[in-house]
């Protein structure tokens, strides 16, 4: 009960209206920047596993290594900034991010490895730390809108990697092309150094000091808005993973036609994020959208599987990905409006939502593809899957707390 009661104590001072925005456009940028590091290495795999003279799983580990990190390190990163301060933590955060321009110079593969973990310790802080700078910076009308964008920054980076790595390859070579997505993230560090100033919220040690991690782990709200948030992601990397062969090889659906059904079903997740955050700003039930998410997901994900029909399917999958993004914003923004919230207590909690949730979902596409492996039917494999996308239900035993 001290906790509580000292963090209805904290003295926050919301920034002036003209530089909330700012922080928006920083927070967005530097994930979305991070996206394209990520996943950028993807239309490069052939040119990186010939440099390093490696194979494709263990170039697969370069994208690996930084799930892996987003499944632990989340949590660090929520009790640092509660102990350093969201601004110094995201410095921190930035830094690491920033490793991302000398990775492609690195001469060896576990110099690789090690370089995309500490890329990815940063990515691990900076999303875990959003839904905190959110709170504090910004209005309770405010915080859908800016949410339902954070949710969908690192997506829109992915797509973007995938648009144009292969382009800019052509021009200007695979490392100097990886680079220039980290000089990017470089641009938004400045912009976070020079313009990035909350107010107070490196005066609060005492806040800071008597809200223990372990008091988060106590909560009943940190349980509930982690499992929440697991089902979709878990299908998520399930579809993106497993339902091209499955389209390609039960349905005979051409390579090129997949990816481009694939490609909408990621699109779509964006505006219909988006769509929600600005939605939630006037009619603040968020429950009534996760209830929507958590009906229209497994519904219309059953549906894509179960058709072979290549128009259905164009239609069901953006639907699919409507579904996926549709619950983000909502259930942040409901975190956001339990009692006694705070941005310190905020961040505690969603390191511990991001560790769980990454784990727990990074495990069902191994899952279906080890069931594969035993000549399990995968349509029935991924229909199962499904079931998962009803989670965010569980967040309906949360009060709605309107602010």
């Amino acid at each position: 009960m001290m906790a509580e009661s000292t963090i209805e104590k904290e003295d926050v001072k919301p920034l002036k209206v003209s530089k909330n925005w700012m922080v928006a456009f920083i927070m967005f940028g530097m994930y979305a920047s991070f996206g394209m590091s990520w996943m950028g290495i993807v239309p490069l795999f052939q040119e990186i596993e010939k440099a390093l003279s490696i194979g494709h799983s263990q170039g697969s580990w370069l994208i690996s290594v930084i799930s892996l990190v987003k499944s632990i390190f989340p949590i660090v990163a929520g009790i640092m900034a509660a102990k350093l301060g969201l601004k110094k933590s995201l410095r921190i955060s930035g830094v690491l991010i920033l490793t991302g321009a000398v990775i492609p110079w690195l001469p060896s593969y576990p110099a690789w490895i090690a370089g995309r973990f500490m890329f990815g310790m940063g990515g691990a802080m900076w999303v875990t730390l959003m839904g905190a700078v959110t709170m504090q910076v910004f209005s309770a009308k405010q915080r859908p809108l800016i949410n339902s964008i954070n949710g969908v920054a690192v997506n829109v980076g992915v797509i973007l990697a995938l648009w144009f790595t292969l382009p800019l390859n052509q021009i200007l070579g695979w490392q100097n092309t990886l680079s220039l997505y980290s000089i990017l993230s470089g641009v938004f560090f400045l912009l976070l150094w020079f313009f990035f100033n909350i107010e107070n919220s490196e005066n609060t040690s005492k806040t800071k000091s008597s809200v223990s991690y372990t008091y988060t782990l106590k909560l009943p709200v940190t349980w509930l808005i982690s499992l929440a948030f697991t089902g979709p992601l878990a299908l998520y990397l399930v579809f993106n993973t497993w339902l091209p062969i499955y389209y390609q090889e039960v349905f005979n659906i051409s390579k090129p036609q997949t990816m481009q059904l694939m490609s909408w079903m990621n699109l779509w997740g964006v505006p219909a994020a988006i769509g929600t955050g600005v939605l939630l700003q006037y009619f603040k039930k968020c429950k009534v959208f996760i209830a929507i998410a958590a009906l229209l997901l497994p519904v219309v994900s059953f549906a894509a599987l179960n058709t072979s029909n290549s128009s259905a399917i164009a239609v069901l999958l953006p639907l699919a990905g409507v579904g996926m993004f549709l619950g983000v914003s909502p259930l942040i923004t409901l975190l956001q409006n339990q009692k006694n919230m705070n941005p310190t207590l905020i961040g505690m909690i969603l390191g511990t939502m991001f560790s769980v949730t990454y784990i727990l979902s990074s495990l069902a596409p191994g899952l279906v593809g080890y069931g594969y492996d035993l000549h399990m039917n995968l349509g029935t494999l991924l229909s199962l899957c499904c079931v998962l996308a009803f989670s965010p239900a569980i967040a309906l035993f949360l009060p709605e707390n309107d602010k």
